[in-house]
């Protein structure tokens, strides 16, 4: 900034000292604008917009002090630097002057070089803060696109992963995300009333590099189950589509049931999940369905292995499953929440509802009050309606 852009109000209620501070100001370039009382000041600075203030201290009415407090209040976060003009020259001057917002001072009588040398200073500083200023409005820009994008992406996850028109007393979840965008997926559909595909995913990571790979998985499954598909042949193509698509770093951990209730039969495929437990009424657990498999996007197609087990079970079976970070929570002393204390739970009650309730209170007693560092997710489902 040149300065002839430079505006400068230059305040005095001396006549004479204001023809002669314009005369050398003009001839330095500058804009001059010029005010002979703190009042006056305050409305030129409103109507005139200055870059730099000249003020004089001792005026006649509201004086250089209470101008320029009015002035830097009016400003708000645009630094309007002041230069404060007096012939008091003692410390206890000086700091009245800078605790009302005065940004330097020079004393009466004025010499001149003295003085350009301040204005070319704050003028540094000025042009420096500027350019702050404007990098700030970009990054808020920036912050202010992202947010949006955010938002639409958020709007967009949780539009595919709605799992609440499922959920009635046969079937219950539980998900709590590290961040606003999880890596934990639950999803189910159903072919019949008597069919129901479930699928629990846990991508690696968190947040939104976390969640972008769950939606080709999520879209696969929708797919897929619609049309019958076996849970092997879903589990395959998936892998297929992340190995294809994903970077070598990011893979996906599965675990995939099919729940025939007519029959009391289930079938699952995990690949890289924790352990899912099938419990009796007794409360015993009848199955097991540990993880056989690789997680999504590690084995080529070629070498990939679709095999399911399969339980038949009496009664009414209750089925949990969960993610790791469940089980991986600690506590404020550092200690994991583990899965006996996830099965403890699980086996004092026989119905969805109740037994996700009993395992959330206690992972919520186990944190007291810490917060988990994994997206936590749980699911609980009857074998029987």
């Amino acid at each position: 900034m040149t300065t002839a852009n430079i505006k400068i109000l230059a305040v005095d209620d001396n006549i004479v000292n204001i023809k002669v501070l314009s005369q050398y100001l003009l001839k330095q370039g500058y804009e001059v604008i010029t005010a002979e009382s703190g009042e006056e000041a305050i409305e030129k600075f409103k109507t005139e917009h200055p870059d730099i203030i000249l003020m004089d201290i001792m005026m006649g009415g509201m004086n250089g002090l209470e101008a320029t407090a009015q002035i830097k209040a009016l400003s708000g976060e645009k630094w309007i630097p002041v230069i404060f003009m007096s012939a008091l020259a003692s410390e206890e001057d000086k700091i009245k002057g800078l605790d009302v917002g005065g940004d330097d001072y020079i004393t009466k009588p004025i010499e001149f070089n003295i003085l350009g040398a301040k204005l070319k200073a704050v003028q540094r500083i000025a042009d420096i803060q500027h350019k702050l200023s404007e990098t700030m409005q970009e990054l808020r820009q920036y912050q202010q696109a992202e947010e949006r994008e955010q938002e639409m992406a958020y709007e967009l996850m949780e539009s595919l992963f709605d799992t609440g028109h499922l959920e009635g007393k046969d079937f219950h979840v539980w998900h709590i995300p590290a961040t606003r965008f999880s890596g934990d997926l639950i999803i189910a559909e159903k072919m019949t009333e008597d069919r129901l595909y479930l699928l629990h995913a846990d991508s690696t990571g968190h947040g939104l590099t976390a969640a972008l790979p769950l939606l080709p998985v999520s879209q696969t499954f929708y797919h897929m189950a619609e049309k019958g598909y076996s849970i092997g042949q879903i589990a395959q193509r998936m892998n297929r589509q992340l190995k294809m698509f994903m970077p070598v770093n990011r893979f996906v951990a599965v675990t995939l049931l099919l729940v025939d209730f007519k029959n009391n039969v289930v079938e699952a495929w995990n690949g890289g999940n924790p352990t899912a437990y099938v419990i009796n009424e007794k409360q015993e657990v009848v199955k097991e369905f540990a993880s056989t498999h690789l997680a999504l996007g590690v084995m080529p197609d070629e070498s990939f292995d679709s095999a399911t087990e399969f339980v038949s079970c009496e009664g009414n079976n209750t089925i949990v499953l969960y993610s790791d970070g469940l089980v991986e929570a600690e506590n404020p002393a550092g200690e994991a929440f583990g899965e006996e204390r996830l099965l403890y739970a699980a086996r004092q009650g026989n119905r969805a509802p109740q037994v996700r309730n009993d395992i959330v209170d206690e992972v919520t007693r186990h944190l007291d009050g810490a917060r988990a560092h994994d997206d936590m997710s749980l699911i609980v489902l009857n074998t029987q309606r």
